[in-house]
């Protein structure tokens, strides 16, 4: 019996009914469809085609106790009782099935975990840390233009001091004309909100299609009633923080001498909080600079690294052999060979092999080892990542040999059992010492026994005829970091007879082109088809797109990054213009004095870029500060990021600094221009 999922239901029978009953051919076997999944039904983020019996599996995996095949039991607590009290119960379960069984369950046992928090980790995963970065990015490029826009606010409240002393004097209170600042502020938020709304429905569905890999419920990712509420609460905070500093200025008394100034003065204290403003802005600038600069120069870094594969023109996919050749294994064998002899003859295709874990794509084997007969308890051994390769993986792979010789045609089934080990799981398997001809034990390998019994408890050794390159198989990113990097390859042609239908379905073919890799897709699915038809290629990529694919995050948040901070850069520059220009429109009569007093142009250029020199050495430090921060935060959160790097730091502040003094240098020239008899009949 079988459930189909409502997709399958919908693109293969047509949505209809008398699907219920039809049969369904699967991996050979028949199957009756019982049922439909209802639309959206998921497990682990994947929507599964066909759901079928555990106990209708017949395959070699599920019948040895020792093979375990990493299957998850789903309960529901009965009424009333607790986690504390289902994880008792489970580990008498663990403690009996290990007496029962020592061999096959001896320290192992069960956890119990709340599915929600299970669900949440597959759900989420790494895309928890990039939406918290993403979230932390905008949050910084929101400050900022909110200080921005409270500067420019705060010059215009300046300059209507005289406007607001007149409606005080008439009988406004001072609340009525903070309620007015605060309207004005709110109009313009709750304007720009709509105006992001907008922009993001049109945004939303391409921001997702770029979003790194697959974003967990990307299709739930929408506008509902819940975004709504937080774009209009976001609004409305942002209008009272941008507009908070004009309501301040209202004047509560002197209002004659308000009056009487007419706007001409400026206050201390008005200079003061544009400063503050301004260094604001540049603290949060800097900091948005210097995360872009630390994820771009760890990009660069990721980039350069040697994968220990040659990625050009090398293709990768998986294969799937018909159901009725996995029957018989004589005939898996034969038919794997013929397979590889066929697509070595396609036109552009240098060399061809097959493999069961093909790097920087999911999917690994990893083994226990021990370099002694005394092998310890499994969770006491040294891990390896696990391959299964024909003789010219190598060749096709570009990968180098360092010692002794890879595997050949007498590196089968029935002879001495060798394995190839790489430069990493030399040095930690034999510290420097020569490893050709040396043994190690991998007792969970598969294994026959004299009387044809399978098992995985392996006691035969297997010999190391030679070593290879690292393969950086965890992806470019992440392999420094991972915990197990020792790595070794054993012949596809050395995997015992019951164990070939489970191994021929999770191997791949990897060909080597002289041409674009994809140019030879079509002939090669013509020639893997076969005589019935029904052998199939699939999961097909180039191995410069798993490459890529491996630093896609990166490549992500250093564009969304990137974009923030060139925006935080002009915003910065922006304001620091905006207040220099008002600043020193508002000191053009003092600038009228000095210039009559003997001042040249290049000495009242200097004291507005001193000034505006100050607010940047203020800002950049503040800002160095919140860097160091954030540096420490983003090698946690971001792969192969490297914690503070200096020379990052110089680069983007020197950047900052540069573009902050340019927007420095128009006022600073504008006022330099100014025409001192002009200046003293404006005052």
């Amino acid at each position: 019996m079988a459930i189909v999922s409502y997709s399958l239901w919908q693109h293969h029978y047509g949505g209809s009914p008398a699907a219920i009953g039809e049969p369904l051919v699967l991996e050979g076997k028949p199957y009756t469809v019982v049922g439909i999944a209802p639309a959206g039904f998921r497990l682990s983020d994947v929507e599964p085609d066909v759901l079928t019996l555990i106990g209708q599996d017949t395959s070699l995996v599920m019948r040895l106790r020792d093979a375990h095949p990493g299957i998850e039991v789903w309960a529901r607590l009965r009424p009333g009782a607790t986690q504390a009290e289902a994880q008792t119960e489970l580990a008498l379960m663990g403690l009996r099935l290990a007496a029962e069984y020592p061999k096959t369950n001896a320290g192992r046992g069960f956890v119990a975990q709340p599915l929600r928090h299970e669900l949440v980790d597959q759900l989420v995963g790494d895309a928890r840390s990039t939406l918290w970065l993403l979230l932390g990015a905008v949050s910084l490029v929101l400050l900022i233009a909110c200080v921005n826009v409270a500067s420019l606010l705060l010059a215009r409240a300046v300059s209507r001091e005289r406007e607001l002393a007149m409606r005080s004097a008439l009988g406004a209170s001072r609340s009525r004309l903070a309620r007015q600042c605060l309207t004005e502020s709110a109009v313009l938020g709750l304007a720009g909100g709509a105006l992001g709304i907008l922009l993001a429905a049109g945004g939303l569905r391409p921001f997702v299609a770029f979003w790194p890999g697959s974003l967990p419920r990307a299709e739930q990712v929408q506008l509902d009633w819940h975004v709504w509420v937080f774009a209009l609460a976001a609004s409305l905070l942002s209008s009272l923080l941008f507009g908070l500093a004009p309501a301040l200025r209202v004047p509560a008394g002197g209002l004659e001498q308000t009056l009487r100034a007419g706007g001409r003065a400026l206050a201390g204290s008005s200079r003061r909080l544009h400063s503050r403003l301004v260094i604001s802005e540049i603290a949060l600038a800097v900091a948005l600079l210097v995360s872009a600069g630390i994820l771009g120069r760890a990009l660069l870094r990721l980039s350069s690294l040697d994968p220990g594969v040659d990625i050009r023109n090398l293709l990768v996919t998986r294969t799937a052999l018909s159901p009725a050749v996995l029957r018989n294994p004589a005939r898996t064998r034969s038919t794997w060979q013929a397979l590889l002899d066929r697509v070595h003859r396609v036109p552009g295709v240098q060399a061809v092999a097959s493999v069961d874990t093909v790097p920087m794509r999911e999917g690994t084997n990893q083994i226990g080892y021990w370099t002694t007969p005394a092998v310890p308890e499994k969770h006491q051994m040294p891990l390896a990542l696990a391959a299964s390769v024909t003789p010219d993986y190598l060749k096709v792979m570009g990968i180098p040999l360092r010692e002794g010789r890879f595997f050949n045609e007498n590196d089968r089934l029935g002879n001495k059992p060798v394995i190839v080990i790489d430069q990493v799981m030399a040095e930690h398997a034999f510290h420097g010492q020569d490893p050709i001809g040396k043994s190690l034990w991998m007792p969970d390998m598969p294994c026959v026994g004299p009387k044809g019994e399978t098992f995985y408890n392996c006691t035969d050794p297997y010999e190391v005829v030679g070593v290879v390159g690292h393969v950086r198989q965890w992806g470019l990113a992440s392999d420094d970091q991972a915990h197990v990097r020792d790595q070794f390859y054993y012949p596809f042609a050395q995997v015992p007879d019951p164990f070939l239908r489970r191994w021929s379905e999770l191997m791949s073919l990897a060909v080597r082109t002289s041409i674009p890799p994809l140019s030879v897709l079509e002939p090669l699915r013509r020639e893997v088809r076969g005589a019935t038809g029904d052998q199939v290629l699939y999961e097909v990529r180039t191995m410069d797109q798993l490459a890529k694919a491996s630093l896609a995050r990166q490549s992500f948040l250093l564009l969304v990054f990137g974009i923030f901070a060139g925006l935080s850069l002009l915003l910065a520059c922006i304001g620091i213009y905006g207040v220099l220009a008002y600043l020193t429109g508002q000191r053009v009569p003092e600038i009228g004095v000095r210039m009559a007093l003997g001042a040249s142009a290049g000495e009242v250029m200097w004291l507005v870029l001193r000034q505006s020199l100050r607010m940047i050495l203020v800002g950049v430090g503040v800002g160095a500060i919140a860097a160091l921060v954030a540096a420490c935060v983003l090698p946690h959160w971001v792969e192969g990021v490297r914690p503070t790097e200096p020379l990052t730091f110089a680069m983007m502040i020197s950047v900052l600094v540069a573009a902050a003094l340019f927007a420095s240098f128009l006022p600073a020239r504008r006022a330099s221009r100014v025409d001192p008899m002009t200046a003293l009949r404006q005052e």
